[in-house]
């Protein structure tokens, strides 16, 4: 790529790398398409990304490998995108423990044994959840049925048997339409341990599709984890094959603004002044930023503004990571997620801001990701990442880095330490490698606001509307875990099949408009 303002030309312009802009871009350069995607950073993958510190490799974020077995949406997906078999993706049961000041658990991914645990656990509950558990197996085949292929793409033919669908089994599913998780929850189960327990950390006004992920993936079977190699292999892959089909990569190269004429998306111009022309431009970034920084609001519809500034983001995450010279797998650790409840109050609904705010009686998430893959710390050693919900603003000064920033920071991760001495005896004195990434520290590698790892807040408003991957501006699409059909890396890898398909659809329009313009 040149300098200066030099303008070059591309069929389709991919603002982010994430898994999102990976899947589309893959697709779009197999179909023949000259695709160029811009990456801000140095390395593809978004959160998908390994990081190293004195030996010990980290992954940010949590991830979960659901839908990558056999008959999962992954396997059709990496048919179509043609990716080789070089990831070996294996099965995790269990799929986390549980540890609370009440009770310890270990969650299955069978999902009988997953019911037959929590029923010893809650022996007085043992009907509601018998009846809770079979209604989601009834929810799970519903929602299996559905492609998880925007409705925007798909032919009227399969609209017309979604409707029928809809018709037969629709009333099942949208009898939660509108309903929080703690209302739903609620309706089945007396025990307030029970209910904070299946709430599994979701914030008040949650959908419940939010609580239910765990128990999904125990009536799917579908939870796994990448063999020897780390997250960072999916990225890595999906370059190669971008690449490997003629696709182009910039990295380093931050979009300051989606070029725009006469209503349409024309290019990109990255930092520096450099404009890049395109036919359409597909935004895998934070959709925030790319409406009101890369756009601008007075390019937008009103009510477009308007209900984009009422959407929440996801929770912020404070994640500490620390590489330790004990044996975790000979301590009784198996690499499953840990879920430690410090403290367990009455209300698991109670929202707390930055005042009252306390990390030590915050859930955490504890990852030791070494123990399945012994590659990412040195022999006879581990890593461990604990990450748990921290206010923005509690790193912040209106709108400036607070002054006390790396006190603040420090401070955090003395109190996450001390916390998990109780899950992980000895891990403050046998931690060799220490490192603490914040909110601020994720909206900074990723520019996802706030730090996001999820898009927008599915709440249960959230929950009975269907998110658009198309813009109000001609020829931008957006793929990535801020659209349809939202968070994790499955659905973001879907979502970039969805918008390179949005794009074909777009060509195969305009082809035919084109022809018949001719015509007359």
């Amino acid at each position: 790529m040149g300098n200066g303002n030099m303008k070059t030309e591309y069929d389709v312009v991919i603002i982010g790398a994430g898994m999102g802009g990976l899947s589309c871009g893959t697709l779009l350069a197999k179909k023949g398409l000259r695709v160029l995607i811009c990456e801000q950073s140095s390395k593809p993958g978004g959160y998908c990304v390994n990081f190293k510190r004195h030996g010990f490799t980290f992954t940010p974020a949590v991830h979960y490998l659901n839908e990558f077995g056999p008959q999962g949406q992954m396997e059709e997906a990496f048919q179509l995108l043609g990716l080789p078999p070089e990831i070996e993706f294996c099965p995790q049961d269990p799929q986390r423990r549980i540890i609370t000041p009440y009770f310890q658990l270990t969650l299955s991914t069978d999902i009988d044994r997953f019911e037959g645990d929590l029923s010893r656990l809650f022996p007085k509950e043992r009907l509601s959840i018998h009846a809770y558990i079979e209604e989601w197996k009834r929810l799970v085949k519903i929602i299996e049925d559905l492609p998880l292929r925007s409705l925007e793409v798909i032919s009227l033919k399969e609209k017309f048997h979604l409707l029928y669908k809809g018709m037969l089994k629709g009333p099942q599913i949208f009898r939660y339409r509108g309903k929080t998780a703690e209302e739903v929850l609620n309706s089945f189960f007396k025990d307030p341990l029970l209910k904070y327990l299946l709430s599994f950390g979701a914030r008040k006004g949650s959908s419940i599709l939010t609580c239910a992920s765990p128990i999904m993936w125990a009536i799917k079977g579908n939870f796994y984890y990448i063999k020897d190699k780390g997250v960072e292999a999916l990225p890595q892959l999906f370059l190669r094959q971008y690449k490997a089909y003629g696709g182009e990569i910039s990295f380093n190269a931050l979009v300051k603004k989606i070029v725009i004429e006469k209503g349409q998306a024309q290019g990109v111009q990255i930092e520096g002044g450099e404009e890049i022309q395109s036919g359409y431009v597909i935004s895998n970034g934070d959709s925030h930023a790319t409406f009101h920084s890369l756009i601008g609001y007075d390019l937008l519809p009103d009510r477009f503004v308007r209900e984009l500034q009422k959407k929440e983001i996801s929770a912020p995450t404070f994640t500490l990571y620390a590489g330790v010279d004990l044996d975790l797998a000979q301590m009784g650790f198996d690499g499953a997620l840990v879920h430690y409840y410090p403290a367990m109050s009455k209300n698991p609904w109670e929202e707390k801001g930055v005042e009252g705010f306390d990390i030590e009686k915050e859930k955490m998430a504890i990852r030791m990701d070494s123990i399945k893959n012994p590659m990412l710390a040195p022999r006879g050693k581990h890593t461990v990442a604990i990450a748990a919900f921290t206010p923005y603003a509690l790193f912040t000064d209106g709108a400036k880095i607070s002054p006390r920033y790396a006190e603040i920071k420090e401070e955090i991760a003395q109190k996450i330490m001390g916390v998990t001495e109780k899950v992980i005896s000895g891990l403050s004195s046998h931690a060799m490698v220490r490192h603490a990434s914040t909110p601020l520290t994720y909206e900074r590698e990723t520019l996802n606001m706030h730090g996001a790892t999820m898009g927008w807040y599915l709440s249960a408003k959230e929950f009975s509307r269907i998110r658009s991957q198309k813009t109000p501006i001609a020829h931008l699409y957006q793929a990535g875990h801020w659209t349809f059909p939202g968070g994790g890396i499955p659905m973001v890898i879907l979502s970039g099949i969805n918008a390179a398909k949005l794009v074909f659809k777009s060509m195969k329009k305009s082809t035919i408009n084109s022809f018949a313009g001719n015509m007359t």
